[in-house]
């Protein structure tokens, strides 16, 4: 691992057979394949961070509310386990604000990520508007996420129905982070949080493309966080 943590960016999108598959968007909706995803580089965590081994066992995974009248589901039920975990926590509630530099609060809030071929044979109304979901994010529960090699092997959702409660401990011990959205990316979370939490219309050129002092939380040296294991397998 080099001294420095420039990030690198994930350029190709590959499905589970191998082969390269043209890049989507953005259309109106998400940023491009390709603006997605790099390697850790902050000494903090932001929202859209990515983490392996998260605890969603607890979810309920009964069904208590009947399907419509054609039989469609709208939202992936299936159970979960331990998987991978996207942080919606917004960054600026994680900021060290205590003596010492002790986080702010200890909790943090992650949804599940779940292989999205996965979610298409639990829910319906997603396969019937597979067009919509990967070439404008245009679902709304769910945000849509481009392979990334060595960890997501094919496309990806993440549930944003669906958060649970973890420690900050348990993310830092063993370090889970395994990548970091690039900011076009984080900004287009932001606005997917909005339209499913808020229920209200964000345009992405009306927030800002950068988190405050960002450049300020850049690491010089590997790993760049306790979050982050020391060595790195995820390809870049």
């Amino acid at each position: 691992m080099s001294s420095t943590c420039a990030p690198r960016l994930w350029t190709e999108t590959a499905d589970t057979a191998g082969s390269v598959r043209p890049r989507m968007g953005p259309g109106e909706h998400r940023p491009h394949d390709e603006q997605y995803w790099q390697q850790p580089w902050a000494t903090q965590l932001f929202a859209g961070d990515l983490f392996e081994a998260v605890p969603f066992g607890d979810q309920p995974t009964h069904i208590v509310s009947a399907d419509g009248e054609d039989g469609a589901t709208k939202h992936y039920v299936g159970e979960m386990a331990f998987g991978y975990g996207l942080l919606t926590t917004p960054t600026c509630d994680m900021t060290d604000q205590r003596e010492g530099g002790a986080v702010s609060h200890p909790f943090r809030v992650l949804v599940p990520v779940v292989p999205l071929d996965q979610v298409l044979a639990g829910a319906s109304d997603v396969e019937r508007n597979l067009g919509l979901l990967r070439g404008r994010d245009a679902l709304t529960a769910y945000l849509y996420l481009p392979a990334l090699a060595g960890v997501l092997d094919e496309e990806h959702v993440a549930c944003l129905f669906r958060p649970s409660l973890v420690s900050d401990e348990l993310l830092r011990e063993p370090p889970r982070r395994v990548a970091q959205l690039q900011p076009e990316a984080r900004r287009h979370l932001k606005v997917k949080l909005a339209a499913y939490w808020g229920r209200v219309r964000v345009l992405a050129q009306d927030l800002p493309l950068h988190e405050r002092g960002e450049e300020e939380l850049r690491a010089e040296a590997w790993p760049p966080s306790p979050y982050d294991p020391p060595e790195l397998t995820t390809s870049f």
